[in-house]
C-alpha cells in the first residue's frame, strides 16, 4: 500500500495556516490554495498553530485527539441501536476502531480523512435523534452537513446513510423523508453555494474553481470496469484483514437468512455508506488512494457488532464463533500496530530537518522552497514553500513572481521542470533516502541561482 498523504497532502492542506503563522497571510497568489474551497481543516489547524506555532507534531496531535473523540461518538451511536442491555457490542466496536492498523496510520497524519470520519459518526448520531417536532435539530443537521462538505467534498457520499437514519428516526413518514432530505441535502447545498459566492466576491473565485477542476472525476472507461472492481475487492483488505471477509459473510447470511437485522436502522445505514463509497472508488477506477477506504472502517465494525448482538439473543453458539473470529482479528491488528511501533523510521523527518538547516545557513539566498513536497517540508520545519505541481499560474509565472532559492525533487528533475527552470542554474546540494515507494525513494535539494549568478530574492509568499 502506497499513499502519498505522508509526503504531500499533509503539507497541501496545512499550507494556509502555515503561511499565516509565518507571514501573517494565508494566501499565495498563483499557488495552490485549497483552503479557499475547503476551509474547515485549515481553520482548525490555524487555531492550533496560534498557540503551538508551526509544528507537524501539533498538527498530527489534533487528528489524534479527533480520532479519540470519534471513539466516544461511535460508542454512543452503537448503544442507541443495540437491542440488548449489554454494553459489550458497543465497547467491542470501539476496540475494533482503536486497534485498527488502518486507522492507526491515517489518524496519525494531519489529513482530512480522520476529521471526515468523526463528522460522519457525529452526523449519524445527531440524525438518530431527528424528530418531526425538533426543527432546531434539523437545522443542526444542516449546519453539520455543510461543515462536513467544507471539510472534504467526498463527504457527500455519506449523506444517503444519514438521510436513512434520520428518516427512520421519524418513523419513515413521507413528511419525515422530505424533512430529512431538506436538512441533509438541500439546505447544506444552499449553504455551500452561499459560501462559494462569498469566496468569489472576496476575490478567491479562481482558486475555488481551480480546486474542483484539478480534482474532477477522471473520464470513465467502461473497458476498465471489471479490472477496477477486481482491484477494489482485493484492496478492501486494507480496511481490515479479518473484519472485511467477516462483513462479506454477514452480508450473504443476512440477505439469505437473518433478514431481521436489516430492520436495524444503523445496520442498513452502514451498508448504504459502504455501498456508496464503493461505487465512488470503482467509478474512479485506478485513480484513488488507500485513504479513500478509511470511511468504510467504522460501518464495517458496526455491522459486525450489531450482528453479534443479534446472535447473542437468538443463536448463542453462532455468536460465540463470531466473537472468536472478532477477537482473532483484533489480536492480529494489535500485533501489526505493535510492529509499527517497534520498527519506526525517521528518514523523512531527518531529511526535512537537514534541509531546513542547509537553507537557514544561507541567508543570502531566498529561503523559499519550490517542489511538490515543499509544503510538507514547510509544515515540518517552518521554511516557506510553494507547489510546483498545482497552482492557478503556470510554473514559469510562479518562478517569475517568487524567484525561489531552493528546489525539492524526488529522484531527480523531470524534463518538464527542467524546461520550466531553464533560466536557473540548479546545483545539487544534498540528497536523502526517504521512502520505499519506487517513485519517492530519494529527496534531492537543489540550490537555484538565476542565470547571471545573482542569488534569488523573490517575492514573499503571503498576501494577495
Amino acid at each position: 500500500m502506497q499513499d502519498q498523504a505522508k509526503f504531500t497532502d499533509e503539507g497541501w492542506w496545512a499550507c494556509a495556516p502555515v503561511r499565516h503563522a509565518i507571514s501573517g497571510h494565508w494566501y499565495a497568489a498563483g499557488d495552490y490554495n485549497p483552503a479557499a474551497a475547503l476551509p474547515v481543516w485549515p481553520v482548525l489547524l490555524g487555531a492550533v498553530f496560534h498557540f503551538s506555532g508551526v509544528s507537524v507534531v501539533a498538527a498530527r496531535a489534533l487528528n489524534v485527539a479527533i480520532s479519540i473523540a470519534t471513539l466516544r461518538v461511535a460508542y454512543l451511536l452503537v448503544r442507541r441501536y443495540t437491542r440488548s442491555a449489554s454494553r459489550a457490542p458497543a465497547i467491542l466496536g470501539v476496540v475494533f476502531l482503536a486497534a485498527s492498523p488502518f486507522a492507526f496510520v491515517f489518524s496519525r497524519l494531519a489529513i482530512l480523512e480522520t476529521l471526515v470520519v468523526f463528522e460522519f459518526c457525529l452526523l449519524l448520531l445527531v440524525a438518530s435523534y431527528a424528530s418531526m417536532k425538533r426543527v432546531w435539530l434539523l437545522a443542526a443537521l444542516a449546519a453539520l452537513t455543510a461543515a462536513m462538505l467544507l471539510t472534504k467534498t467526498t463527504s457527500a457520499l455519506v449523506i444517503p446513510a444519514a438521510i436513512w437514519l434520520a428518516w427512520c428516526a421519524m418513523e419513515r413518514r413521507p413528511a419525515g423523508l422530505l424533512r430529512a432530505v431538506l436538512a441533509l441535502a438541500v439546505a447544506p447545498a444552499a449553504l455551500v453555494t452561499a459560501y462559494a459566492a462569498l469566496v468569489s466576491r472576496l476575490g478567491y473565485g479562481t482558486d475555488y474553481h481551480y480546486f474542483f477542476s484539478v480534482n474532477a472525476m477522471p473520464e470513465f472507461a467502461w473497458s476498465q470496469t471489471l479490472p477496477a472492481l477486481h482491484d477494489f475487492i482485493l484492496n478492501c483488505f486494507w480496511i481490515d484483514r479479518g473484519l472485511y471477509p467477516l462483513g462479506v459473510v454477514i452480508l450473504a447470511v443476512t440477505v439469505a437468512w437473518k433478514r431481521r437485522l436489516w430492520s436495524n436502522p444503523l445496520f442498513t445505514a452502514s451498508w448504504i455508506a459502504i455501498l456508496v463509497q464503493a461505487l465512488f472508488i470503482v467509478r474512479r477506477q485506478d485513480d484513488y488512494a488507500p485513504r479513500y477506504f478509511l470511511v468504510m472502517l467504522a460501518p464495517l465494525a458496526w455491522i459486525a457488532v450489531l450482528t453479534l448482538s443479534e446472535l447473542m439473543r437468538e443463536a448463542p453458539k453462532t455468536a460465540m464463533l463470531l466473537l472468536l473470529a472478532l477477537f482473532a482479528s483484533i489480536t492480529a491488528n494489535v500485533a501489526m500496530v505493535s510492529q509499527f511501533l517497534t520498527h519506526r523510521d525517521y528518514d523523512f523527518r531527518d531529511a526535512a530537518t537537514a534541509i531546513a538547516e542547509i537553507i537557514r545557513s544561507h541567508p543570502e539566498q531566498n529561503q523559499l522552497m519550490l517542489g511538490v513536497s515543499g509544503p510538507q517540508i514547510s509544515l515540518m520545519t517552518g521554511i516557506p514553500a510553494i507547489n510546483d505541481y498545482y497552482g492557478t499560474e503556470d510554473g514559469a509565472e510562479k518562478l517569475k513572481r517568487y524567484q525561489p532559492g531552493w528546489y525539492l525533487a524526488w529522484n531527480g528533475i523531470d524534463a518538464d521542470n527542467a524546461a520550466m527552470m531553464a533560466g536557473y542554474q540548479l546545483q545539487q546540494v544534498a540528497s536523502y533516502p526517504a521512502f520505499d515507494d519506487d517513485d519517492r525513494t530519494t529527496l534531492i535539494l537543489y540550490s537555484m541561482v538565476r542565470r547571471g549568478g545573482e542569488a534569488a530574492v523573490g517575492a514573499t509568499v503571503g498576501g494577495k
